[in-house]
């Protein structure tokens, strides 16, 4: 997976060529949009190779949660039925927690996060687990913290350490988080694709990927 991670990280040049290219090179404002998902999320893979490299869940996790928030945005923006409105209204720098759905109900994170669990039933679980690492939580009381047994046994120790020990992180945990990140950018590729084969064509006409 660590491989992988490294293979998208280019992926994003390559495909965001493709894309702006798309329909003879005409920009749209989704491909504004896009384009800025696309270069946020080179950063994030980036950085989060550094992160995972040096072994360093407290900024690896953060960066897993800003990627479900390029994620979710992309789902929602996908099925909007008016998507170049909001388009617009982002590029004119709004806010999506300040846009209503057809529910009436802001698009908070949260929010966003429901709009995609239908079509990401992942996102819940790891939106919240990667939530804890963004702000300071009892999450990062325990990583810097352990209760053992001491000499005396009818005693415990408190054992903190500065630098969070590598040793003090699991595999398991750090598995799970090149997965999860793995998933999200995927994810957020696909969105971009169907842009691709969209992109200035009448509806219900797709072209093939890589195709001008």
């Amino acid at each position: 997976m660590r491989k992988r991670i490294d293979v998208l990280r280019w992926h994003h040049v390559a495909l965001s060529k493709r894309f702006l290219g798309a329909s003879n090179g005409d920009i749209f404002e989704l491909d504004l949009v896009f384009l800025a998902v696309m270069v946020r999320s080179y950063s994030l893979v980036d950085a989060f190779i550094d992160a995972f490299d040096m072994w360093n869940p407290i900024v690896a996790a953060p960066l897993v949660r800003m990627q479900i928030d390029n994620l979710v945005r992309l789902s929602y923006i996908a099925r909007a039925p008016k998507a170049d409105d909001i388009a617009k209204y982002v590029i004119a720098g709004g806010e999506f927690r300040k846009l209503r759905d057809n529910g009436g109900k802001f698009l908070t994170d949260a929010r966003l996060v429901e709009h995609a669990k239908p079509h990401h039933p992942w996102v819940e679980v790891v939106y919240q687990a990667t939530s804890g690492w963004v702000h300071f939580s009892p999450v990062h009381v325990y990583a810097g913290t352990q209760v053992k047994p001491s000499d005396n046994d009818n005693e415990l120790a408190l054992q903190m350490q500065i630098p969070l020990r590598p040793e003090r992180i699991p595999l398991s945990a750090m598995h799970e988080l090149v997965g999860a990140m793995l998933t999200a950018t995927e994810q957020v590729f696909g969105y971009v694709e169907v842009w691709e084969q969209r992109k200035g064509l009448p509806l219900g006409q797709i072209r093939t990927p890589g195709s001008s």
